[in-house]
């Protein structure tokens, strides 16, 4: 881990995941759906947590206590797990079981090869199918963030291999859960896109995109474009992949500003992101208070308004339809991004 130095109806929103689902059927065998009907929702956006597990300043936290906290319920629920062997046996993912299932939220557990890639074989990858089966077997959801971050990760020391092992392994995963309706696979590498492509193990094999990216202070009124358009426009958009896009962790803890970074990411004009379909917020007092449920009465109060009282406009007054297909133009991709800017997952 590196420190920073530093309602679009539920109709529309399932019509539209819908919609996703059949986008070049030809060559991805999955396409993500799930996403809970009364899930919290806003400009589009379904919206969810990874609630603090109590490894740092903040205390563990159920999703139970964020909704009622909130006054809705969390679309997403993120969690870690890290494969330390030859024998997984997920018992970081098991303990939240209940919790997950009570939530009705999509479970997004980001399950971490702490072996070499080369060591997640397909009795490992059997095992983590398993695990995940515990969960499919009681309705839930799952899209699977395995090796997130792994451009970051490798570099740290956390994760060994190449990225032709990484893909292996990715690929043998994928194939022990393929026979699961109810998994798909979630690919998150780290900004900056330029060392996450070599880790993409193709779009026949990736149900679901995205990049992890904390903005530094102060945060810029493009800190979003800046984060997320060169990798939504090479995986996400109509002209790259078309492939759903969403966030599988992301925060701000400088300033007390936490609310500011959370309204670029449902404000966002849907026609530029049409596959942008849900954003998961890491809701932890980490060296800086990510926090915009738990922490402060004011932040809170921002963040209910921001997601509980945010129809925008999703992608219905688009060109086409939305949905991937539109002639508005996406922001460019960016050059650089700040070099001391990266996760906490």
């Amino acid at each position: 881990m590196k420190v920073l130095t530093i309602s679009f109806e539920a109709v529309a929103l399932a019509a539209g995941v819908s919609a996703l689902t059949t986008l070049h059927k030809s060559n991805v065998q999955k396409r993500v759906d799930g996403l809970p009907s009364g899930g919290v929702v806003a400009n589009g956006v379904a919206f969810g947590f990874l609630p603090s597990d109590g490894s740092a300043a903040s205390p563990s936290y159920t999703m139970s206590t964020i909704d009622s906290t909130l006054g809705g319920k969390a679309s997403t629920y993120g969690w870690y797990s890290q494969i330390t062997s030859s024998t997984y046996d997920g018992s970081q993912l098991l303990e939240v079981l209940d919790d997950v299932v009570s939530s009705g939220a999509v479970f997004q557990p980001a399950i971490m090869p702490y072996i070499p890639f080369s060591q997640v074989t397909p009795s490992v990858a059997s095992q983590v199918a398993s695990v995940l089966g515990q969960f499919t077997a009681k309705g839930v959801e799952v899209w699977l963030r395995f090796g997130h971050e792994m451009n970051y990760y490798v570099g740290a020391g956390t994760y060994s291999g190449s990225p032709a092992e990484f893909i292996t392994a990715w690929k043998n995963i994928h194939s022990a859960v393929s026979s699961n309706s109810l998994i798909k696979m979630y690919w998150s590498p780290n900004i900056p896109v330029s060392t996450a492509n070599q880790y993409f193990p193709g779009a026949s094999y990736v149900d679901v995109v995205g990049i992890d990216c904390y903005p530094s202070s102060p945060l810029s009124s493009t800190a979003f474009s800046d984060c997320y358009s060169e990798f939504y426009n090479t995986y996400s958009s109509s002209s790259g992949y078309n492939i759903p896009f969403a966030i599988g962790e992301t925060g701000y803890g400088s300033d007390g500003n936490n609310d500011q970074w959370l309204s670029q990411l449902v404000s966002q004009n849907m026609c530029d992101y049409p596959n942008y379909i849900a954003a998961s917020w890491f809701e932890y007092d980490k060296e800086s208070d990510f926090r915009i449920v738990m922490g402060s009465s004011s932040i809170l109060a921002e963040t209910k308004s921001l997601l509980l009282h945010n129809s925008g406009k999703g992608t219905s007054g688009c060109s086409g339809g939305g949905g991937g297909s539109t002639t508005t133009s996406i922001p460019p991709p960016i050059s650089t991004f700040p070099a001391d800017s990266c996760t906490w997952g």
